[in-house]
């Protein structure tokens, strides 16, 4: 019996370029698009338009929303986009910068990459004398709301996609000091706008602090962050040092993405 790919088009390869054809049409909508949409945009019919789409749900690339007719671009998708991030943001010379930074704050550095409402760790500067986070994990969408990175996050999300963003992550508290209450996070939100800095101590675990500052694109859209983690009792003694000393590391990124 043969396959999707197989009874679409004449070759293999004519049958991927639809598949990607598909993945175009979605994904420049960002409503999503129905069947009907892609099959005109594409010219191709119904049925052929249906097994393309089956294939590219069944592996992850393209999901529905509910009962909506629509679909969207699926995990596979948020996947590799994470995946080009990692590679495009952990460049040697960034990860030189990190270790640097690492042996001058006596902590772990992190650079984590946002894409929409994921962030996956690019790459950890640490070491056997300054360990990373034991609890680290990659995705940090359910703790965005208790993590330093997590806050700049979201802090670049307008009003409304700040609402959805809540709707579907209910914040849920991970230690006795995490901030449940979405009035609180919306305050601490607006602070992180304003200052470009955002800060939390022992939200995402106990007796841990950690701060971190935005990485930009060139156009200044905020694409990811430098965080360093050290213990409550250390974050409170030199707190002004570490700010200083992420902020920095931050713009260096920055100015090494091209």
């Amino acid at each position: 019996m043969k396959s999707a790919l197989e009874q679409d088009g004449n070759s293999g390869t004519q049958a991927v370029e639809r598949l990607l054809k598909v993945l175009e049409v979605v994904g420049s909508n960002p409503d999503g698009a129905e069947v009907s949409t892609i099959a005109a945009a594409l010219e191709l019919s119904t049925s052929t338009t249906y097994r393309l789409v089956g294939v590219l749900q069944r592996q992850g690339y393209l999901a529905k929303r509910n009962q909506e007719p629509r679909y969207l671009l699926g995990r596979s998708v948020t996947m590799l986009g994470m995946a080009a991030n990692r590679q495009l943001l952990a460049t040697p010379a960034v990860r030189a910068v990190l270790e640097a930074a690492r042996d001058e704050l006596r902590a772990p550095v992190y650079l984590t990459a946002f894409h929409v409402d994921e962030i996956v760790v690019a790459h950890i500067a640490d070491s056997a004398d300054y360990p990373r986070i034991g609890q680290l994990h990659v995705g940090f969408a359910d703790a965005a709301h208790v993590t330093a990175f997590g806050k700049l996050m979201l802090a670049q999300k307008n009003k409304a996609q700040l609402d959805m963003y809540l709707d579907e992550h209910p914040p849920t508290a991970l230690t006795r000091h995490s901030q449940t209450g979405t009035s609180v996070l919306r305050d601490q939100l607006e602070q992180v706008r304003e200052n470009r800095i955002a800060i939390e101590v022992e939200e995402y675990m106990s007796q841990l602090a950690c701060i971190a500052a935005p990485v930009r694109s060139p156009r200044g859209h905020t694409i990811g962050a430098v965080s360093v983690s050290v213990s409550a009792n250390d974050f409170g003694s030199r707190a002004d040092v570490l700010e200083r000393a992420v902020r920095r590391t931050a713009w260096t990124v920055s100015s090494q993405l091209g």
